[in-house]
């Protein structure tokens, strides 16, 4: 270990003036590394901002419940209470058919203005209650129509569950295609340094004949491909951040509605960086790895 930290400034040379000599080739493999990351970089700004529209969505379910209208105080009580002990209800609130009509008076009072409280109000009891996890929605709702003393329980129906799985099989999806990404990544880098080795076949003939071993040979061309990789994702990184800025900036933080509100940029569009830079690092290193040691297994 000490001898490699030795020798490790004429190996970052070597490195360097390989990369100046075969400038073209070095040049093609950042390419590649730049558009593949480009590509990871939209696909996971995606996927982040679908898990938060998913998670925005969940967090707003709530079943509302109405109460049949010829429960008393007391009756309501107890229904509460066994409301309460369902599997997988976290916590339930009570709402009087008044509150009822107020908030929706507040929310429009040309249609709703002409109901007064009391015993003309229209409106019913209700119970506005949260369930534990997402999944419990369907069951708890199921439950509750099912039990007596409630007019009917809903929660939005299928289709807010039908986005929400949509949602989840696009994350999901986004999360695939950035490995299959990353997988392209190696490999064409593994290919381009390929060339590489083949245009300095004489050069590794050479060291191999005067003793040197394959660790030492492969060191420089790791650190190639270490500068590739970050050199790679420098275009990237000032993308993404600078681009989900302004696209932030654009839409005021949200994407066609409140309820689809985006991840703000400090520190999910840094986050991404950080993960875009510490991809290429690793990548070019795979797959300058890779290829030289399949060239060295070759020509053993």
């Amino acid at each position: 270990m000490i001898k490699f930290f030795r020798l490790l400034p004429y190996h970052t040379k070597s490195a360097i003036q390989g990369l100046v000599r075969h400038s073209a080739t070095a040049f093609s493999a950042i390419s590649a590394v730049t558009m593949t990351l480009i590509l990871m970089a939209m696909f996971m700004l995606l996927t982040g901002n679908i898990s938060s529209f998913t998670r925005n969505i969940e967090s707003d379910f709530r079943i509302h419940v109405s109460i049949d209208a010829v429960q008393g105080e007391d009756d309501i009580a107890k229904l509460q209470e066994q409301v309460e002990s369902i599997p997988g209800v976290k916590s339930v609130e009570f709402s009087s058919k008044d509150q009822e009509l107020a908030k929706l008076k507040e929310e429009n009072s040309e249609i709703f203005g002409m109901y007064e409280e009391g015993d003309a109000n229209p409106m019913r009891d209700v119970f506005i209650i949260e369930t534990a996890a997402p999944e419990d929605i369907e069951p708890v709702t199921a439950t509750l129509n099912a039990t007596e003393g409630i007019n009917k329980a809903e929660y939005g129906g299928d289709g807010v569950s039908v986005m929400v799985e949509l949602f989840k099989a696009i994350r999901n999806g986004g999360f695939v295609f950035v490995g299959a990404l990353s997988l392209l990544a190696v490999f064409l880098i593994s290919n381009t340094i390929k060339m590489t080795i083949y245009a300095r076949s004489t050069e590794i003939a050479i060291m191999r004949n005067v003793g040197a071993t394959n660790g030492f040979i492969r060191v420089p061309f790791i650190i190639e491909g270490l500068v590739i990789g970050f050199i790679g994702a420098v275009l990237p990184c000032l993308l993404t951040y600078f681009g989900y800025s302004y696209l932030y900036g654009i839409l005021n933080g949200q994407f066609l509605s409140n309820m689809l509100i985006m991840q703000e940029v400090y520190p999910f569009a840094l986050q991404i960086c950080y993960v875009l830079s510490g991809c290429g690092v690793f990548v070019g290193m795979l797959g300058s790895f890779m290829a030289v040691s399949k060239y060295l297994r070759w020509k053993r």
